[in-house]
């Protein structure tokens, strides 16, 4: 069995061993373009393909909980609440290299 999580903004992320079956392919958020699926690995591979724009609390702790069991973390830039306007600056230059998490204990 295999998962893959396609992230139309940041790329693939897969786990699969080589020519696996029963695996699903989700798609979260829209690609630019469209995207080609060979229907034949889908059918013979019985393989899914999925999508949703966000999901729900139960899809959230389903992929949280997948995460944590196969050690899979992000990179991310932790900044606090008054520096938010210089990491929007970074972003609007595409100077980012992770994703920005806001610190909320900086509000106090």
């Amino acid at each position: 069995m295999w998962w893959c999580l396609n992230r139309a903004s940041a790329g693939r992320i897969c786990i699969s061993p080589e020519k696996a079956t029963e695996g699903t392919l989700t798609l979260v958020g829209a690609p630019e373009t469209p995207a080609p699926v060979g229907a034949m690995g889908l059918i013979f591979g019985r393989r899914r393909l999925a999508g949703s724009l966000i999901g729900g609390i139960r899809e959230t702790q389903e992929m949280l909980d997948f995460c944590a069991e196969h050690g899979i973390t992000s990179d991310v830039e932790v900044i606090p609440m008054q520096k938010i306007n210089e990491a929007y600056d970074h972003l609007m230059k595409s100077e980012v290299k992770y994703r920005f998490v806001i610190d909320m204990a900086s509000l106090k």
